[in-house]
């Protein structure tokens, strides 16, 4: 039987699961997976310090998972593709349904 990937997809997936294994990048992803959403905002709706969003945008935009697109003195972020957090949906909803912490 052959491997359903090549194995370098694993290990580039690996990376990217490294990415998502963060609670707040996961929260910034669930936000922007609804819309485009200025630093600003986010900065609002997460409670993060400047610091600590700009290093989570700059890992995730140099990773792919997100877009930034400047508009004036504003910045604005927006998913790549939505389906990324999908995996974080349904193991909120596995746990709810048995009941795993």
């Amino acid at each position: 039987m052959k491997s359903p990937l090549p194995r370098e997809a694993y290990s580039k997936n690996a990376l990217i699961y490294k990415i998502l294994s963060n609670s707040k990048r996961l929260e910034i992803l669930n936000i922007l997976k609804k819309k485009e959403t200025s630093v600003e905002e986010l900065l609002k709706i997460t409670g993060l310090p400047k610091a600590n969003l700009s290093q989570h945008l700059a890992l995730m935009r140099h990773n792919g998972l997100v877009i930034p697109r400047r508009h004036g003195l504003n910045i604005f972020y927006r998913i790549v593709d939505p389906r990324i957090v999908e995996p974080c949906k349904i193991l909120h909803d596995l746990r709810h349904k048995h009941l795993v912490v």
